[in-house]
């Protein structure tokens, strides 16, 4: 046998052996994804702890807990809960976690009173949804007259569903009314009837179609406000970003930590797309509040889709001078951030 023939078999041995396993995702909650070989070169830490509020973005997390997907790099991993932006300011100021996911805004917050952090992806994208008791609502301009609740005035619900109202020539202070409630509240009103009207998040509106749905109602999801967007700013591809991972202080150095996280948690939301009923048990596990059923039938709906941030900085910058337009700029901290936002990666 010649040189180059063993050479070619050779190739082909290794080819044969390593191949196979790289052609599709097989994880399971029993075989989480591989560990990567930037996790074998990595100092171990202590502890790695995430931050996150219940909602869409919590479901990969919840999912990379349950399989403790850092084993390799950390001696242990916590998912603390925050509810107000100012217990995650707290979280973040005291280095009490090292990664955290948040609405954009509250980066915006965080990175305009100088605090350090830096948005790694944009991971939810517009998830608001008009939910009416009233099957003929197929338009904004049908809302004019009516009441609507909306969880949080002045939050960036209340400023979105503002803005697009003025693009349809409706004032919000004198052509409807607008009524402040809390999610749980709005979904309360509509199912028992004493509201037609609620601008619900998810999974709050896939809970509500499921209680209405036991209830023998009727309850729809008439508007999509991310459709609603793409209308009135005449660009097809707008998105709103919602949701993302920030990294702490100077965790953002150690780009092999970051970068694990980041393919960790891609990872473990192709995961949920594929396995909404097992991502709803497991979500409801590590976030007592939100319910199998809710969390489930929420994922079609939630528009998970991690992008990195660095490549999403225009997008994102688009967003909020079209929303500017018609919000005050005190409610994202005063300005939209420079680039300095935004973590790059190495």
């Amino acid at each position: 046998m010649t040189k180059k023939l063993c050479y070619l078999l050779i190739v082909l041995i290794l080819l044969l052996t390593f191949g196979s396993g790289c052609s599709a995702n097989n994880s399971t909650p029993d075989n989480p994804p591989s560990n990567t070989s930037e996790e074998e070169n990595i100092d171990k830490i202590p502890e790695l702890t995430i931050a996150s509020s219940p909602g869409p973005i919590s479901y990969p997390l919840a999912y990379m807990a349950e399989n403790d997907v850092f084993a390799n790099i950390a001696e242990k991993t916590t998912l603390t809960s925050w509810t107000t932006g100012d217990q995650l300011r707290a979280m973040v100021t005291s280095n009490q976690v090292q990664f955290a996911v948040t609405p954009i805004t509250n980066a915006f917050m965080l990175y305009n009173k100088d605090v350090d952090v830096k948005l790694i992806n944009v991971a939810v994208w517009g998830m608001l949804y008009v939910m009416s008791s009233d099957e003929n609502l197929k338009t904004i301009e049908q809302l004019k007259g009516k009441e609507i609740a909306i969880a949080g005035k002045g939050g960036i619900h209340d400023l979105i569903f503002r803005h697009l109202l003025i693009k349809h020539n409706i004032d919000p202070e004198k052509d409807i009314k607008i009524t402040s409630m809390d999610m749980a509240q709005a979904s309360t009103s509509l199912l028992t009837g004493s509201l037609q009207y609620a601008i619900l998040n998810e999974p709050n509106s896939s809970a509500v179609l499921a209680n209405a749905k036991k209830e023998g109602l009727s309850i729809y999801r008439s508007l999509d406000l991310q459709e609603e967007w793409a209308s009135v700013t005449g660009n097809p591809e707008a998105r709103i970003p919602w949701a993302g991972l920030i990294v702490v202080g100077e965790n953002a150095n150690n780009h092999k930590l970051v970068n694990m996280v980041v393919d960790q948690f891609a990872s473990a939301t192709k995961w949920v797309l594929e396995n909404p009923q097992q991502a709803g048990e497991i979500t409801e596990k590590y976030f007592q509040n939100m319910k199998v059923p809710a969390v489930a039938n929420s994922i079609p709906f939630s528009r998970l889709d991690p992008k990195p941030a660095s490549e999403c900085q225009k997008l994102i910058e688009d967003f909020f001078q079209e929303l500017m337009t018609t919000a005050p700029m005190e409610a994202i901290g005063g300005k939209i951030p420079d680039a300095g936002l935004y973590y790059q990666g190495q």
